[in-house]
């Protein structure tokens, strides 16, 4: 859910999950070797099993999702969670077998996964920094009022875009509480409301929504406003990381990441499954009605023990690498339980958008600085290396950077 502000008040209720755990005896051999992506021969053979199974899985409404998890050995197991507040959730557990076709089950009996928008919540000196507290303008309802995270910034053409999800910046599709819906060209402000007693003019206007309608029909949850001139650091920094990579990187288990969001500000932690199905419910407003029930599929499951990573108010975060400098995004954080934070694929995010990341780098192949991409030749069978700098398309000077043997590789 959106973190919501009372008038009067915080209103959050948080609760513990249980794990609980069948594996296989297959599941104590060896572990396998190498990065655990979803190009690995033994997630392969789980994501295999798992395509097979989940439909019947969750077709019980005591099972919240499925995902390609580890074992203890660091062994790939097909992970089912199951709603702890069930009350037959025993019974389904006991019910479940210990493998399917030698895959061995890992059960995680949970609370149930949340769409989580609304420290980072000051109002900023423009241009700000991203990570930080934003949302819709209008976001007030049923005397609530909503927000979440500013999470990076992505370019379409020309134009450059704040990225964060659409239950943060779209999801009000009735007019029932606040006598309006989520439009195109509406402000998005920063802070959000929740971080200014609900008054929008305590804030200050970041970007203005263009409208996506990425739910229910997609696989992704994400929403973007373009930029107000001067408002926003053209670099995408992100506070307590910086600035990333123009490129981005797929999800692997055990992958250390970081995000910089609203509530927890900067958090660690590591990838524990991948290729989720999951079941998410959504508002039609803040604090509004049921709206609909969305299942996503490939999505990333990170480790969230008693919500240290993701909580409410984070949606929107950036998941990048955790790494120094220039990190390469991998997901964009949504939903989670107290146990288990969701990411959909950067790669997914960025395709139905039809955007690339803002980098503040220097690009790889910007050699002298100047903003636009050079050329490095090699000569296959001397090692020559030159340099052209181009502006544009027209060769404007070339740098000879000598030999290297040619058994070298350019990085």
């Amino acid at each position: 859910m959106r973190s919501i502000n009372r008038f009067i008040g915080n209103l959050f209720k948080f609760s513990a999950a249980i794990i609980w755990a069948i594996l296989a005896a297959s599941t104590f051999a060896a572990p396998p070797t190498g990065v655990l992506d979803d190009t690995h021969a033994a997630v392969r053979a789980v994501m295999a099993v798992q395509s097979e199974v989940t439909p019947d899985l969750m077709g019980q409404p005591e099972i919240l999702g499925t995902a390609v998890g580890v074992d203890t050995a660091g062994t790939p197991v097909l992970t089912i969670y199951v709603d702890r507040d069930a009350p037959n959730a025993r019974d389904v557990i006991r019910n479940l077998p210990r493998e399917f076709r030698g895959v061995g089950v890992q059960v995680q009996l949970t609370d149930k996964f949340r769409a989580m928008s609304v420290s980072h919540t000051a109002k900023q000196t423009p241009p700000i920094q991203l990570g930080t507290s934003g949302g819709w303008a209008y976001d007030l309802a049923n005397g609530f009022c909503c927000g979440g995270t500013l999470g990076a910034l992505v370019k379409i053409g020309s134009t450059q875009y704040i990225l964060s999800n659409y239950h943060v910046f779209e999801s009000d599709i009735v007019s029932g509480g606040n006598n309006r819906t989520a439009q195109t060209g509406d402000p998005i402000i920063q802070p959000g409301l929740i971080d200014v007693s609900c008054n929008k003019n305590l804030a200050q206007t970041v970007g203005t929504l263009v409208k996506k309608s990425s739910l229910p029909g997609s696989n992704v949850d994400c929403a973007i406003a373009a930029v107000v001139p001067g408002m926003v650091r053209t670099d995408g920094a992100i506070l307590e990381i910086g600035t990333i990579s123009n490129t981005t990187v797929s999800a692997f288990i055990n992958q250390a990441v970081k995000k910089s969001g609203r509530t927890t500000g900067l958090t660690h932690s590591s990838v524990s499954g991948l290729n989720a199905t999951i079941i998410v419910d959504y508002d039609n407003e803040c604090a509004g009605g049921f709206a609909f029930t969305k299942t996503f599929t490939g999505q990333i499951v990170v480790a969230n023990p008693g919500n240290h990573f993701l909580n409410s108010g984070d949606s929107g975060s950036l998941m990048v690498e955790d790494v120094a400098t220039t990190p390469h995004a991998v997901g964009l954080l949504f939903a989670g339980t107290s146990m288990d934070a969701i990411a959909n694929p950067i790669g997914q995010v960025l395709a139905f958008l039809g955007a690339t990341m803002v980098s503040g780098g220097p690009n790889r192949s910007d050699f002298n600085g100047d903003g636009k991409a050079d050329i490095l030749w090699q000569n296959s069978s001397t090692g020559q290396r030159v340099i052209w700098l181009m502006n544009g398309t027209t060769h404007q000077s070339t740098v000879n950077l000598g030999t290297v043997p040619t058994t070298w590789s350019i990085v």
